[in-house]
């Protein structure tokens, strides 16, 4: 027979989702349905708490302790580079295979990247720099006008500094 379900404990729970939208009580279910949660619940919860994310996907960190449900957003780099763009939010049923051929500023990357720091990998926040620059790639967009390897390139070579910590 299992162990009884203390109710006091904390559980984490991260689920990814499309912002503004209500997850699928379907998906949710089996995640948090043994955690004493109604994923309805749940589900329009996480809409609420992600709205300004709308369109793009991301991951939300559930925090249950005492059968209630605390919802916390944890952007990935893509999402925040996106974000970044200032591009209208999408219908998913409708637009498909969207190219985000913006351009930013390297001031918004070294922004993402102090979001980002404690996530990263990185020793020094150039390091970090150079990992939202390699999504910035993966996304399609350009930084100050240039290719990201461009700047990546010129910040291992010196000609380009970072300061910050």
């Amino acid at each position: 027979m299992p162990p009884k379900f203390d109710p006091g404990a904390t559980t984490i729970v991260y689920v990814r989702v499309v912002g503004g939208e209500a997850a699928a009580a379907s998906s949710l279910a089996p995640k948090i349905g043994p955690l004493g949660l109604s994923p309805k619940k749940v589900g329009d919860d996480i809409a609420k708490s992600t709205k300004d994310w709308k369109g793009l996907r991301i991951m939300v960190k559930l925090i249950v302790q005492n059968r209630q449900a605390q919802v916390e957003v944890v952007p990935s780099a893509a999402a925040l580079v996106i974000r970044a763009l200032k591009e209208p939010p999408r219908d998913r049923k409708k637009v498909k295979n969207v190219k985000h051929d913006g351009n930013l500023s390297l001031d918004d990357v070294k922004e993402i990247a102090r979001t980002m720091r404690d996530r990263s990998c990185a020793k020094e926040l150039s390091g970090t720099v150079r990992e939202i620059l390699g999504t910035c790639h993966s996304v399609g967009c350009t930084v100050d006008g240039r290719h990201p390897h461009e700047v990546i390139e010129q910040i291992r070579s010196g000609e380009l500094l970072i300061e910050g910590a």
